[in-house]
């Protein structure tokens, strides 16, 4: 990452909630890669090699989380950090997101683009 850009895989389905965070984070300095549902996100996974997933739970296809989880399984997929981003406030996608290993679970109707793109930064420091 010393040099470069941090690149964020952002996994949403809706072209303007992707629009007005692609928008934060790249203001904030990052690049975003983004895929619209939960296989392109495992496909852009592998083509990107991003330093952070950014995933909504909600998709077509296949949900954020089967589709985190079988990043994880990938060589690598282990190593990068992810976020929940998503409307999904029922404890037991709480669970799985943390059995899956996800650094935060944001809900999308409490938090402001500020606090996205900072949870974002404070997650790839560590």
């Amino acid at each position: 990452m010393s040099g470069t850009k941090p690149k964020v895989l952002l996994v949403e389905d809706d072209p303007f909630m992707t629009t007005l965070i692609s928008q934060e984070l790249t203001k904030e300095g990052m690049e975003v890669v983004y895929a619209g549902n939960g296989e392109d996100a495992v496909k852009q996974f592998q083509a990107s090699r991003p330093d952070l997933l950014l995933l909504d739970i909600v998709l077509p296809k296949k949900s954020g989380l089967e589709a985190l989880g079988e990043i994880r399984a990938l060589p690598d997929g282990e190593r990068v950090p992810a976020i929940i981003l998503s409307n999904m406030e029922e404890p037991e996608y709480r669970r799985e997101a943390e059995r899956l290993g996800a650094a935060a679970y944001l809900i999308k109707a409490n938090v402001q683009l500020p606090e996205i793109a900072a949870k974002v930064k404070a997650v790839m420091k560590r």
